[in-house]
């Protein structure tokens, strides 16, 4: 019979299992190839060379093609066992103790591998996401900033998609950006070469009021003759290999974060300390949009339309959350759903309420509680419940904006039809912004 990956995966786990159950802490570790490893911890007690090749042939029956050049490893024969078995920045899918031992799983991949990552995020940044693209998540970042600034907030938008740059068009006139953007603070920092670069400007399309103000951080610098944008992009989002003077390099992550800060700080020097920043992330399972939700932000508004292909998404990205519990419970107090295009007039009930009922099926599957636990503290929000992730923030669907020409319609935004469409949009991520109900 032949086994595929996702066999070879599950027999793997079930392997651990056994062994973790044994009293043996392990890990079970799967590189980029897909192949598969146990690394068992032998440190407190020795383990029989009879017993690990019975683990090893056990592993390389259920991995077949899929199980390492060397299926099993003793921390006592690694040269720093404690990177893999103390480490608690593994890129760890699971950690969790299965009888009297221990079981930790880390998946290393190309992208997605910030997905898991442990949030050391700021109150202040909120992520706007989409699973898939063209869900009016630009439009509502500026929507959503000229509201803030409207009740005199510092807001700083971010344009962290890179590979489809938007908001910052919408944000200031082509002629008045910043000489460099988010990817020119990369690649000048990847050489220690950052310094001086003006990554941020005010807006000149959204108004003041009051002290209020906002700021973009454009993923483009202005366009000029020899501005090599996609030369940049090819090279921002590497790894930083370790230098020769001690230098531990910069992982992806660690570089959008100083990048964001970077920006942040320019503000506060040129005016005052951004109070909301808002990240307009990339649609996808990049690791870009990883890194915003789970590293840079402390809420994150998921846009989303009401569709299979959304949810089977979505359930996949959750139930990524969902295997670490601490997680789970982390980011399903950071999220809430938006409705995008909703069917204006008779329609819209219809339309937000399956929307509704999907959705608390989808996060109910994935990152709420047991319905059926005896804990009275298990958290599983009725479908009906409007403070609840699930219950979405409506965008209803407005023609004026299909197909936008902001450069031949500069005063879009100030439509009756398209503040119509995105008011409850932006009343309630303004609220869900402030932390209120």
């Amino acid at each position: 019979m032949t086994i595929r990956f996702d066999d070879a995966w599950q027999g793997a786990r079930q392997v651990a299992e056994e062994v973790a159950r044994g009293g043996r802490d392990v890990v079970l570790a799967r590189d980029l190839t897909g192949r598969i490893s146990l690394i068992l911890d032998d440190r407190a007690s020795a383990l029989p060379s009879e017993d690990q090749a019975s683990i090893e042939r056990r592993l390389s029956a259920v991995a077949g093609p899929f199980a390492a050049a060397m299926p099993t490893l003793l921390a006592s024969g690694l040269f720093a066992p404690e990177v893999f078995l103390d480490s608690s920045d593994l890129g760890l899918v699971e950690d969790r103790r299965i009888g009297r031992g221990r079981l930790r799983t880390a998946d290393r991949g190309a992208v997605g591998g910030d997905w898991t990552t442990t949030p050391k995020a700021s109150d202040k940044r909120v992520t706007l996401y989409g699973f898939k693209g063209g869900v009016g998540r630009s439009t509502a970042t500026f929507l959503l900033a000229r509201h803030l600034a409207s009740e005199g907030r510092c807001v700083l938008v971010v344009d962290l998609d890179l590979e489809s740059p938007g908001v910052g068009a919408l944000l200031q006139h082509e002629a008045n950006l910043p000489e460099f953007g988010l990817v020119d603070y990369l690649v000048e920092a990847a050489v220690g070469n950052e310094a001086g670069v003006d990554l941020v400007v005010r807006s000149q399309i959204i108004e003041p009021v009051g002290n209020g103000e906002v700021w973009v951080a454009p993923a483009s610098g202005r366009p000029r003759r020899g501005y090599d944008y996609i030369a940049k992009l090819n090279r921002v989002y590497v790894d930083l290999p370790a230098g020769a003077e001690g230098d531990h390099g910069l992982r992806f992550a660690d570089r959008i974060h100083a990048a964001v800060e970077a920006c942040e700080a320019e503000v506060a020097r040129r005016s005052r300390t951004p109070e909301v920043v808002l990240l307009d992330s990339r649609a996808g399972v990049h690791d870009l949009a990883a890194v915003a939700i789970t590293r840079l932000s402390g809420y994150s508004l998921l846009f989303a339309m009401d569709n299979p292909q959304t949810w089977t998404g979505y359930r996949a990205l959750f139930r990524q959350w969902g295997r670490i519990p601490e997680l789970a419970r982390t980011m399903r107090d950071r999220i809430q759903m938006v409705a995008s295009f909703v069917p204006p007039g008779g329609g819209e009930g219809e339309y937000l309420s399956g929307f509704r009922d999907r959705a608390q099926a989808c996060l109910a599957e994935t990152l709420y509680d047991d319905a059926a636990s005896d804990d009275p503290d298990a958290y599983n929000p009725a479908p009906a419940d409007d403070s609840a992730p699930h219950a979405p923030l409506p965008i209803v669907y407005t023609g004026e904006l299909v197909g936008l020409d902001h450069v031949r319609s500069p005063n879009w935004y100030s439509s009756t039809l398209v503040n119509a469409a995105y008011e409850r949009f932006v009343r309630g991520a303004a609220e869900f912004v402030r932390g209120e109900p």
